[in-house]
C-alpha cells in the first residue's frame, strides 16, 4: 500500500555553491549513504528550510523541498525530486531541481540538475595588492553574473572504497560590471568580460575510508578529478584538473585532527570566472570571497575539533568546538612560490544532532575578518 509522509526537517544551505577544492560542489546527492533500505514503501515528502549566515553575502534563507520514492528494496531510496529556492541579503541566489535515481542500473547512480544562480556583487581584484584595491570604490571592484546551467552526473561503485564519477555540464553567463567608469573588470579587460556559453565534460576517481562522510574521526579521501571545458565559438577551451586528500586521525576520545591538502591548476583558455580562485568561507577563512583568481592553486586547511559536552544525551545533541588554520596560494606555474601565500586561522563552534551539524567560524586572515554560519563540516 503507498504511503504518503511529510516531515519538517532544519538543514543547511550547503547549497551555496562555493566554487573550491573537492567543491563543496555540491556532491548533489553523491553522499547520502544510509546502511538499509527503507522500511517502508510508497511516497515521503520533506520540506527542508534553508538559512545562514556569512561576511560575504550576508545572511541567507530559503526552502528545499524533497520527493523520494521507495520500493523497500533500493539503498537509499528509488527516486528523489528535490528543489531550491535560496537567497541572500547581499544578492546571492542558487534555485536548483534535482532529479536522482541511485539505482538506475545496479551499481549505477544517475543525477540530472537545472540550476539558476544569480550574484549582485561578485568580486574582480585582478592582480591588483591591497593597497590598489583602497582606491576604488565597491562598485567599481565588483560584477554583478547570473547563469542558468544544466549538469547530469553519472556514478560507478567500484570495488571496495573505489568509485568513478563522470558528468557534464552547460552553463551561460550574464556578466555586467556594478560600475559604469572605473571599472576593474573593464579596465584588466580578462577573457569572458562579456559572459558567454560553456560546456565542462568532467571524470573523478575517489578513494574513501572515511568512517563517516559527514562528520569523520578516522580515515581518508583522496579524488583526482579531470575537466576539459569548450566555449561556443571556440571562445574558450582548456583542461583543469584537481588533486585532493582528506586525513582524519583520533587523537583523544573526542578530539579529531583533520586535514585538507589540495592542488588545482588549469591549461588553456578559461574565462576568468571559471579561473581558480582564493578566500571565503570554502578555501581561506577571514580572506575575502575569491580575492585571489589564476591559473593554479594550492590549499591547505588544519582543524582541531573537540566533539564537546552533551546538551541531551538521548537525542544526541552536541555542543563542540575546534581550532583551525588556513593557507592557500594562486600562482602561475605549477609549483607555488614562496611568497604571495594567503593564510588565516580561527576558531569556532559545533552544534551536532545526530547527523546534522550547525557550523560557526571566525576566521582572521590579513587584517580582515569572516564570520560564516552554516550547515556541515568545511570538509
Amino acid at each position: 500500500m503507498t504511503t504518503i509522509r511529510t516531515a519538517i526537517t532544519l538543514a543547511g544551505a550547503a547549497a551555496m555553491g562555493v566554487a573550491g577544492i573537492g567543491e563543496a560542489e555540491a556532491e548533489l546527492a553523491t553522499d547520502e549513504r544510509p546502511l538499509h533500505a527503507f522500511e517502508t514503501t510508497g511516497w515521503r515528502t520533506t520540506a527542508v528550510p534553508l538559512v545562514n549566515f556569512s561576511s560575504d553575502d550576508g545572511t541567507g534563507y530559503g526552502l528545499r523541498t524533497n520527493l523520494y520514492r521507495y520500493d523497500g528494496t533500493s539503498i537509499p531510496y528509488q527516486l528523489k525530486v528535490s528543489g531550491q529556492l535560496f537567497f541572500t541579503s547581499k544578492g546571492k541566489w542558487v534555485h536548483r531541481l534535482l532529479v536522482d535515481t541511485p539505482n538506475l542500473v545496479a551499481g549505477n547512480r544517475l543525477e540530472a540538475e537545472v540550476a539558476f544562480e544569480r550574484e549582485d556583487f561578485a568580486n574582480y581584484n585582478g592582480t591588483l595588492r591591497d593597497d590598489e584595491l583602497d582606491l576604488y570604490t565597491k562598485e567599481q571592484k565588483t560584477f554583478s553574473q547570473s547563469f542558468p546551467s544544466f549538469r547530469v552526473r553519472w556514478i560507478r561503485q567500484l570495488q571496495g572504497h573505489w568509485r568513478l564519477r563522470a558528468g557534464s555540464r552547460l552553463s551561460t553567463r550574464d556578466i555586467d560590471p556594478n560600475a559604469s567608469t572605473g571599472s576593474v573588470l573593464r579596465s584588466l579587460n580578462p577573457r569572458g568580460t562579456n559572459g558567454g556559453t560553456l560546456l565542462e565534460t568532467d571524470a573523478a576517481l575517489r578513494y574513501d575510508t572515511r568512517d563517516n562522510y559527514n562528520n569523520a574521526s578516522s580515515g581518508q579521501l583522496l579524488e583526482w578529478l579531470i575537466q576539459y571545458g569548450i566555449g561556443a565559438g571556440g571562445d574558450f577551451n582548456g583542461f583543469k584538473t584537481t588533486i585532493e586528500h582528506r586525513y582524519f586521525q583520533r587523537i583523544a576520545r573526542v578530539v579529531t585532527f583533520a586535514t585538507r591538502v589540495g592542488k588545482d591548476f588549469t591549461v588553456g583558455d578559461w574565462p576568468f570566472y571559471e579561473e581558480l580562485d582564493l578566500g571565503g568561507s570554502s578555501t581561506v577563512r577571514g580572506l575575502a570571497s575569491a580575492r585571489d583568481r589564476g591559473e593554479s592553486r594550492v590549499l591547505i586547511n588544519g582543524e582541531l575539533r573537540w566533539q564537546g559536552v552533551p546538551l541531551w544525551r538521548r537525542k544526541h545533541l552536541w555542543l563542540g568546538g575546534l581550532i583551525f588554520l588556513d593557507a592557500g596560494q594562486i600562482h602561475d606555474g605549477l609549483l607555488p612560490s614562496g611568497d604571495g601565500w594567503r593564510r588565516g586561522g580561527g576558531a569556532g563552534l559545533r552544534l551536532q544532532w545526530a547527523s546534522t551539524i550547525v557550523r560557526a567560524d571566525y576566521g582572521q586572515s590579513g587584517g580582515r575578518t569572516g564570520i560564516y554560519i552554516t550547515f556541515g563540516q568545511l570538509y
